[in-house]
């Protein structure tokens, strides 16, 4: 009789489509788990350190590094056109203790971690480069709105102050608008600058003496995109 035939089995293909579905449930179980802890961490993030603690003080040493190799404050540290100082550098500490920024949102969770102010004494611009910390936000990672207009409005004051050779004076107005979420644990750069004579309406002109009419805006200081845009008014000129 003839010898039996061989066949050789066939490999048994996985169908394309059951490869694909199972390469995206792989995909999407990682962004899943990536999401998840994006979000606990964002919902409950670590407890940020007491100001004047131990940890407050290295965290503040971080970040001030870290502010050091930021290309705007290495250009204006490097321009000899720009002065500056840290913020609240030169209050009392009695004073400090008063003070909404200096004394209740001091530290590196607040707004203490970094904050350099530069002036350019030709233009009279400022612009402040500051850190906002965990623990000043409203919604979670987001930095609360009304700590954001209190930073821009002692902001446009310390540039009408400037404008009036260091007399002091008191906010008329101020008007916000949120253009874009501010958020917590990052670098932010405030500009401001007081409006130039030929830039207000013919009705203003000639009252720079007691009236000062500032521009503001809060930027991203990695994208440059501004977050807050600010109009002020203030009256004063007082010794």
């Amino acid at each position: 009789p003839p010898p039996p035939t061989y066949q050789k089995p066939t490999a048994r293909k996985v169908p394309r489509f059951k490869a694909s579905r199972l390469i995206s449930a792989a995909a999407f179980l990682f962004i899943g788990t990536l999401a998840g802890s994006s979000l606990r961490l964002l919902l409950k993030p670590p407890t940020p350190p007491e100001p004047g603690s131990e940890d407050d003080r290295y965290t503040i040493e971080v970040l001030h590094s870290q502010a050091s190799k930021l290309p705007i404050v290495q250009q204006l540290s490097s321009d000899p056109a720009w002065d500056s100082w840290d913020a609240y550098d030169t209050l009392s500490p009695e004073h400090r203790r008063q003070h909404i920024m200096a004394g209740t949102l001091s530290g590196a969770r607040g707004v203490g971690g970094y904050q350099r102010i530069f002036y350019n004494r030709t233009t009279g611009e400022l612009i402040s480069v500051v850190y906002f910390g965990a623990a000043i936000t409203g919604w979670p990672g987001v930095v609360h709105g009304g700590a954001l207009a209190t930073l821009l409005d002692e902001s446009c004051g310390r540039a009408a102050f400037w404008q009036w050779g260091g007399k002091s004076g008191v906010t008329a107005t101020l008007t916000l608008e949120y253009k874009k979420a501010t958020l917590a644990n990052g670098f932010y750069v405030l500009r401001v600058k007081s409006r130039e004579d030929g830039d207000l309406p013919e009705s203003e002109r000639g009252k720079r003496d007691y009236k000062s009419h500032v521009d503001a805006t809060i930027e991203d200081a990695a994208t440059g995109q501004v977050t807050v845009k600010a109009q002020a008014l203030f009256v004063g000129g007082f010794g």
